[in-house]
């Protein structure tokens, strides 16, 4: 099997970290490599890994292109495999690394049901979690949609034992993948010229100037993880809409407590919880302004707001009207899926690599 050239950082030594990125052409692991060349690792070695059809293609890493792979390298002798394919192919490459021993860091969801496979999700200083981030074969990585839910979770939950969550998401074509963005780029087009509609992409219809309920995300594996990190006594409910924008994940999140929550505290402990950012009132989004001068701002945040952020951005807090005072609040949650994802496994992956 052929291989790609070694890109370094002062050479390969003792602490120089051998890498494997499977679907190193798709969005997700093409941020993942954009990461790992910003980092300051030391890395000996990053081999890219796609299907066959993208044989021939290349990406940067630290000033040298690389081959991307389409036949599997010898995983032996890795320090990492960071797995962002999807399907089946996920399975087969963690069967391949546990004969290989070594660690994978899985970001598909392929593994997030196993009870026995670490997901860990809300890191904390170091102590047991970091025991066993050191020493499983392999890890799950929590969606995108589960780390924002859980940072708001455990959040509030310090102040008040959470009941019930329900949640609406809204998912950008990026969540598709590139060929969502694709797509959505050529329906939009399409409809502007008063042309024929090209051939439905990854959503199974049409999404430009549309929404598609029970689109975007996979509810069953969030509610799952959730409950996972958090007990299978917090009830949820959560629904997904695909929204016709290429960028980023909302959510609107209606949460019942068991005691009161006053808004002052609430804010207060979402202004203190590391990878939340609360958006006050005011303008929303960059150059959003108000149609009509006399009406009030649009207030954010939005998901333009979130793209290319590692932040959760909170804001819109109103009340539940349909309980009794301070038992209920809404709120909304504006995202970047991919960079929360690619943030949170390469914090997982520096405790593992000894680089946090």
């Amino acid at each position: 099997m052929s291989e790609t050239k070694k890109a370094t950082t002062g050479g390969p030594g003792k602490s120089a970290r051998r890498l494997v990125v499977f679907g190193v052409t798709g969005q997700l692991g093409r941020e993942l490599v954009d990461r790992l060349d910003e980092s300051e690792w030391p890395i000996a070695e990053v081999v890219g890994v796609a299907s066959p059809q993208s044989t021939g293609e290349t990406f940067d890493f630290r000033g040298e292109p690389q081959d991307v792979l389409g036949e599997w390298p010898i995983l032996k002798g890795r320090d990492l495999v960071f797995i962002c394919t999807r399907g089946v192919e996920a399975l087969e490459v963690v069967r391949e690394c546990l004969r290989a021993e070594v660690p994978c860091l899985d970001l598909t969801g392929a593994l997030s049901a196993q009870a026995e496979v670490p997901l860990p999700a809300l890191l904390g200083p170091a102590g047991g979690e970091d025991d066993v981030i050191a020493s499983a074969p392999l890890i799950a990585m929590p969606s995108a949609t589960t780390l924002a839910w859980a940072s708001l979770i455990e959040a509030i939950g310090e102040a008040s034992e959470i009941v019930r969550v329900v949640g609406t998401v809204m998912s950008s074509a990026a969540t598709l993948g590139r060929r969502g963005l694709v797509a959505l780029s050529e329906e939009s087009i399409a409809l502007f010229n008063q042309s024929e509609s090209p051939e439905p992409g990854p959503a199974g219809q049409g999404v430009a100037f549309d929404v598609v309920p029970s689109g975007g995300i996979d509810p069953e594996r969030v509610r799952l993880e959730l409950n996972r990190l958090f007990g299978e006594a917090l009830r949820i409910d959560i629904a997904g809409v695909q929204v016709p924008t290429f960028v980023g994940e909302g959510t609107s999140l209606a949460i019942e407590l068991g005691s009161p929550l006053e808004r002052r505290v609430l804010e207060s402990r979402i202004e203190a919880w590391d990878g939340l950012t609360l958006v006050a009132d005011g303008v929303g989004s960059r150059g959003l302004m108000a149609v009509d001068g006399a009406a009030a701002e649009p207030i954010g945040p939005t998901l333009r707001d979130a793209a290319g952020t590692e932040e959760v951005l909170v804001g819109r807090i109103e009340p539940d009207l349909s309980l009794a005072v301070g038992h209920g609040w809404r709120i909304w949650l504006a995202s970047d899926p991919i960079q929360l994802v690619v943030d949170h496994a390469l914090r997982v992956a520096g405790r593992r690599l000894g680089q946090a």
